[in-house]
């Protein structure tokens, strides 16, 4: 049923009897190891004539150690601040592409990336090699992102809903907040020296670590020969992880409440949980994703008992597929006058969430192809396509999401039942609330004197 949609935007014909059994994405894909170890991924669509190209670096937040929260963010900016030693010089060279560029720093993976026109793709591959094999960086760098990163950071902190986001995690992460902590804080960024910055590039900054990713339109075979030409004497190096690995995540050992007091006109609650590790437990991955296009449909059976019916004007929930224990988080809005039934309300459909109350065999169908169609529309999205792929390259692994709509497809009430029970159901969780300070209060010691959580 997807091979259609995809057929018509990438401008695929009918399926030959040598692509029988691949999924449509594997028709576009082109994979390719080089001899340092650096993987070449490649997609086309001609559909229009721009192309991106992106270095992703199995690096991010899941490194970090005690102390270096937010070192790889800073490396990120850092990177582009020091290239041929002037801050402007990346922007110039992107601009004389005609293209723009950007970077990301998130939980599993760092990226680099460059959208030009098609025609310009070798020498943005170029570009971007440049980037990452010459790097050097001063003290004077250093100085200067420093402050551009905690300026981040404050901007952040002054949104209501980032400051409760972030209250959240730290109690939902614990003793592991920073191996999550993507932003880092004044402390920790001030405590990072350019040795550590040093050590980090050596380390994690290695073809063997890394996976050259060009989209759009663009000719496999002659990215495969310009990626040899621009990063094959790029010198592989031993296993970053290999002598040190990354420890797992503590689990939760109790519910805990953050309660953030502001001045806001209504109450967000959020409900957040450890959810499954898609290298421990990669069936499960699949289930919370069905099983929460389920939830966050307008007209499911949860919609209409807590939201049409009930005391939330919204609520949605999530799961974040990750290598190192992915986040579920239920976040929804409701007035100060319904806060504390909200909060009993959404307790008790996480109690009984195994249940699967009002859910049928068409709901499921309908995510299921839902996720279908949005695989469909990703590989349409030229630009936007590059980062997806690299987020699941370094988390999961191409194989696990070439597979994804696949395994999808297989998912049963049972699968749904089974995250449900090992995940939320009576698991330890983070309730977060905020409202304004009266608000905030009165929940607050309504929690405290039993109030079922």
């Amino acid at each position: 049923m997807r091979a259609p949609v995809l057929a018509l935007g990438l401008g695929i014909g009918a399926a030959s009897s040598a692509w029988a059994g691949q999924s449509p994405l594997e028709r576009v894909m082109h994979r390719k190891t080089l001899d340092n170890g650096m993987q070449v991924i490649v997609v086309e669509n001609t559909a229009v004539p721009l192309a991106t190209a992106l270095v992703a670096v199995h690096n991010g937040a899941f490194t970090q150690d005690t102390d270096e929260a937010g070192l790889a963010h800073l490396y990120e900016h850092l990177l582009f601040h020091s290239f041929r030693h002037n801050p402007s010089a990346f922007g110039l060279e992107a601009t004389k592409l005609k293209g723009v560029y950007n970077g990301t720093t998130s939980d599993e993976v760092v990226n680099y990336f460059v959208t030009v026109p098609s025609d310009n793709i070798e020498s943005a591959i170029g570009l971007l090699a440049d980037l990452l094999l010459k790097a050097g960086f001063s003290n004077g760098d250093l100085k200067a992102e420093r402050s551009v990163v905690l300026n981040e950071l404050q901007r952040g902190e002054s949104d209501p809903e980032g400051d409760l986001e972030r209250q959240v995690e730290r109690a939902l992460w614990g003793a592991a907040w920073h191996r999550k902590d993507v932003g880092g804080d004044s402390s920790s960024l001030q405590g990072i020296s350019l040795d550590r910055l040093k050590a980090t590039y050596a380390r994690y900054y290695v073809p063997n670590n890394a996976a050259l990713i060009v989209t759009g339109d663009v000719e496999p075979d002659r990215i495969f020969a310009v990626a040899v030409k621009r990063f094959g004497e790029w010198g592989a190096a031993p296993n970053p992880f290999a002598d040190r690995p990354i420890p797992e995540v503590p689990g939760l050992d109790k519910t805990t409440a953050v309660m953030v007091a502001k001045d806001v006109l209504d109450v967000t609650i959020v409900v957040a949980l450890h959810g499954p590790s898609v290298r421990t437990d990669p069936g499960a991955t699949y289930a919370a994703d069905v099983l929460f296009d389920v939830f966050n449909d307008p007209s499911s059976a949860f919609q209409q008992k807590i939201v049409e019916s009930g005391p939330f004007e919204s609520i949605s929930g999530s799961y974040l597929t990750l290598d190192h224990t992915g986040p579920i988080e239920i976040r929804g809005k409701t007035t100060p006058e319904h806060a504390q039934q909200a909060i009993l309300a959404i307790v008790g459909e996480l109690q009984n969430l195994d249940l699967l109350q009002g859910v049928t065999d068409d709901d499921l169908a309908i995510a299921r192809k839902r996720r279908q169609v949005g695989t469909a529309l990703t590989l349409e999205r030229t630009a936007s396509l590059a980062p997806s792929l690299a987020f699941w390259w370094s988390a999961a692994g191409m194989d696990y999401y070439l597979g994804y709509n696949d395994h999808m497809a297989t998912q049963t009430a049972d699968s749904l039942q089974r995250f449900a029970r090992t995940y939320v159901t009576a698991t330890p969780r983070v309730i977060g609330v905020m409202g304004t300070p009266d608000v905030v209060g009165r929940i607050g010691d309504w929690l405290r004197q039993g109030a079922p959580r």
